[in-house]
């Protein structure tokens, strides 16, 4: 799997748990409803008949009004505000659940060490996400797009990464000549480079990319045909959209980045023999990268290096829950 396509997958996971978890929150806290509806009865999906009896004893109108509205219609037959919940939680509850237990925990180790993520600490680090978009704001907005994350989400989601690395580093020691040691070994790892934000279709067949090419020449979207016609499940639903790479990244083929570092913004080219296939691509924007120095580069470089001894953040994240007494309740 491409190092592009890794990373991705991982983002988007996360993305479907906090776009499920705000699903939950909307459905559980409904306006108008100040119990959850765990308490409520359900019914089974697909049914028509009444979800709760009004009459019974001890019932709350508004809890079983919100359960028991309708969310969802195939033919006659209703989908439930209570039955959406329940399957929600049946697919996702458990990742959900360990999301919002973890990031207590992690509010609770940070109060008690006294951690914090400065305003100026989390603003380096969206400018580092953010490269290769025109601005901060379309980095949201593509977030927004692609993964259903508001700006307010991506920004916490990045406030509770920052604090889990300080929290697993804080107690690995890296001397400042191991830093200097490694950034003097690594040059290139630092130096401002250039890179491409592409989008591409795969075809099986130099054929189909050829009819590809004559669709686009037509004024058809890239976008829309890539959904349509493209074979690389990773990128087909987001329009094709590789994202934003190295004009030199060594998990594409050499003569596609040769051909694309010398396209114009919004110039296409195919097709292009590559790993799977044929492709034809597009360029969407040219950037390059800012390189840190001095001090800044110094931090960077002594967290990666902590980083990679320290447990992995998924180890720490357990040993929190461990160490908070995590569990749950049902």
């Amino acid at each position: 799997m491409r190092k592009y396509e890794m990373l991705r997958a991982v983002v988007i996971l996360q993305a479907v748990c906090m776009v499920v978890l705000t699903v939950v929150v909307v459905i559980k806290v409904w306006p108008g409803n100040e119990r959850q509806l765990d308490q409520q009865p359900q019914t089974n999906v697909g049914s028509e008949e009444d979800p709760a009896d009004p009459g019974k004893p001890g019932a709350d109108s508004s809890e079983m009004a919100d359960g028991r509205r309708v969310v969802a219609r195939v033919g006659k037959v209703m989908i439930t505000a209570a039955e959406l919940k329940s399957e929600l939680q049946k697919q996702y509850g458990e990742a959900v659940l360990r999301t919002l237990m973890v990031h207590k925990a992690i509010d609770l180790e940070a109060a008690a060490s006294g951690l914090s993520i400065s305003a100026e600490e989390q603003s380096l680090e969206l400018k580092k996400l953010s490269e290769g978009y025109e601005s901060e704001s379309r980095y949201y907005e593509v977030m927004q797009e692609q993964l259903g994350m508001n700006k307010e989400q991506v920004q916490e989601d990045l406030r509770y990464r920052l604090l889990l690395e300080e929290i697993t580093v804080r107690s690995v020691d890296v001397s400042d000549e191991e830093v200097d040691r490694y950034i003097a070994e690594h040059p290139e790892e630092f130096e401002a480079r250039t890179q491409l934000h592409l989008q591409w279709i795969m075809t099986e067949t130099s054929r189909e990319a050829n009819t590809v090419l004559g669709l686009l020449a037509d004024g058809e979207d890239f976008a829309e045909l890539a959904r349509t016609y493209s074979i690389d499940a990773f990128t087909a639903d987001a329009g094709g959209d590789i994202g934003l790479i190295d004009e030199d990244d060594p998990f594409y083929d050499r003569d596609m980045l040769d051909t694309a570092s010398r396209l114009q913004i919004a110039e296409m080219a195919g097709p292009l023999k590559v790993d799977g296939g044929f492709a034809v691509i597009r360029l969407i924007e040219r950037q390059m990268t800012t390189n840190l120095t001095g001090s800044r580069l110094h931090e960077a470089v002594r967290k990666q290096l902590a980083l990679e001894r320290a447990d992995s953040l998924t180890e720490m994240e357990d040993k929190l829950l461990i160490k908070y007494d995590a569990m749950k309740t049902e």
